[in-house]
């Protein structure tokens, strides 16, 4: 299979200083990759420089066999979000048909919004199409921002940390749509998480980031380990022992 995300001695400076350095990984067409690792580890500058935000330093970042940014419609985000301003009384349908054209739609088409429809059932969740954003729950709006994301039918999803500030109940039924999207769908997914029960239950391979790559490989052999336990789902920043070392599958 070839790879939809490949990053070959990445490095990525912000500010004037080095956040990524040496980073070399691959996720391959179909396979959902966790990225973990301690807080200020460079997890969410990997994904911006990935969308072609973030501008690349040194080395190669390839998505999907293009430079970052060139196939943007092939490339859905779920970044870390926020309820809605109430100042801004935007509809479900309207975000998930701006994701679709680029832009703010002043009038949602018969079409478009059957394709929303359509989205949101992916995720069960037709009945919240025409709510408001700013009367969602957490979890709804995690739910609707991931439709958001499968709207323009991409070719590698990236999420960072979803999860976050979703509650318990909130948290396990967006696992187990991951799940269902992961198994179903021909694509690749990077999950940005410190959710240890997450990388065991989606991921077929775990990237340790800490400013680069200090382990790589199946979660069973990242994971068991009780640096990578500790460090990467804790976080806290605890730096990796020496001579941590990829652990990689064929």
């Amino acid at each position: 299979m070839s790879a939809a995300l490949a990053a070959r001695e990445l490095s990525v400076d912000l500010g004037g200083r080095r956040v990524l350095e040496g980073v070399s990984f691959e996720v391959a067409e179909g396979e959902l990759a966790a990225l973990c690792g301690p807080n200020g580890g460079g997890k969410t500058t990997l994904l911006r420089a990935a969308l072609g935000l973030v501008e690349v330093a040194g080395g190669t970042l390839e998505v999907l066999g293009a430079r970052p940014g060139t196939r943007a419609a092939a490339v859905g985000y779920l970044p870390q979000t926020k309820p809605a301003s109430s100042a801004f009384p935007a509809r479900v349908v309207d975000a998930i048909v701006a994701a679709r054209r680029g832009a703010w739609p002043l009038v949602v088409s018969a079409r478009e919004r059957e394709l929303a429809r359509s989205v949101l059932a992916r995720v069960s969740g037709e009945r919240l199409l025409d709510s408001l954003l700013r009367g969602l729950s957490g979890g709804e709006l995690q739910r609707v921002y991931l439709a958001r994301a499968l709207a323009s039918d991409p070719k590698l999803l990236l999420l960072d940390e979803p999860t976050a500030g979703v509650d318990e109940q909130g948290r396990v039924e967006f696992l187990e749509l991951l799940q269902g999207i992961a198994e179903g769908c021909d694509l690749a997914a990077v999950l940005v998480t410190h959710s240890e029960d997450a990388v065991r239950r989606l991921a077929s391979r775990v990237v340790y980031l800490d400013r680069t790559v200090r382990a790589w490989g199946p979660p069973a052999e990242v994971l068991d380990r009780q640096w990578a336990a500790s460090s990467a789902f804790s976080g806290h920043d605890h730096a990796p022992p020496a001579g941590a070392r990829y652990y990689e599958s064929d």
